[in-house]
């Protein structure tokens, strides 16, 4: 692809969006890659000239960026001339950034993780002294900081049906099949909390919710199907049976509420 001015021109005005954003690494990377084509191109005069204003500007915005004066407290000057240092000198401050960025990411995802097994013992410990309410707030504090620790929800919906709180439960077993509709230990925990409360309409609740979010996946539906079937809604449960097994052929589960289901209304 042939280098032009406008391309210089584009990459430094990507920067400057990225320096009002605050997207420190970005307005280096795209500061770097401005010096690396004007460094390949030969421009005429009036462009050239027009350029090296723009890159006056575009160092001093990234003079002024926090993450560059950590390690350069009295900015990068821009020098006339000196476009091959510089360019060599913002590849090696945007490495630092970078690594900066991700140490500090590091760091906060592990206090992240320290404060959910925090919140959890410290939940858990509430639970043991008979305090639901206030170890309800600390589980529910503990949900709001995860990120990709889908296990919390089965664990949560475990330790309270240990203690015998099998409807406060359900808020997270509904959290376990959000996060895996594919997982067939969170339908499990479905089914024993409802066989213990002998609510199947608090179950249909969940798989309600779980529908909003995951759609038309054949476990949710199969779990639908099993619901309405013990609640004696078995024409409910045969609509849902044969959802699931539309999409799954094969599902055992679908396949015996659907002919329980047939069985009951007669076909």
């Amino acid at each position: 692809m042939k280098i032009t001015g406008k391309m210089i021109k584009e990459d430094l005005a990507r920067c400057k969006s990225c320096y009002l954003r605050n997207e420190d690494l970005r307005a280096l990377g795209h500061l770097g890659g401005a010096l690396k084509a004007f460094l390949a191109v030969k421009l005429p005069g009036t462009e050239r000239s027009e350029i090296e204003s723009l890159f006056r500007e575009a160092f001093a915005n990234v003079s002024k960026m926090p993450r560059v004066l950590k390690f350069v407290p009295k900015g990068v000057p821009y020098l006339k001339g000196q476009e091959d240092k510089l360019f060599r000198y913002v590849v090696t401050l945007h490495k630092k950034v970078k690594d900066d960025l991700e140490r500090e990411s590091l760091e906060q995802m592990r206090e992240r993780k320290l404060k959910i097994d925090q919140l959890i013992l410290k939940g858990q410990k509430l639970l043991e002294e008979g305090n639901l309410l206030e170890a309800q707030r600390n589980f529910r504090e503990a949900v709001a900081n995860h990120v990709d620790e889908d296990g919390l929800f089965p664990l949560l919906a475990l330790r309270l049906m240990d203690k015998g709180h099998f409807k406060a439960s359900l808020e997270y077993v509904k959290g376990a099949i959000e996060a895996g509709p594919d997982n067939a230990r969170a339908y499990d925990l479905l089914f024993t909390a409802v066989g213990k409360l002998g609510e199947t309409e608090a179950g249909l609740r969940v798989i309600a919710d779980a529908k909003k979010k995951c759609g038309a996946h054949p476990l949710v539906l199969s779990a639908s199907a099993r619901l309405q079937g013990m609640a004696g809604k078995w024409t409910e449960a045969q609509i849902e049976a044969d959802k699931a097994l539309a999409l799954k052929p094969d599902l055992k589960e679908a396949l015996a509420v659907r002919d329980s289901a047939r069985k009951h209304l007669g076909q």
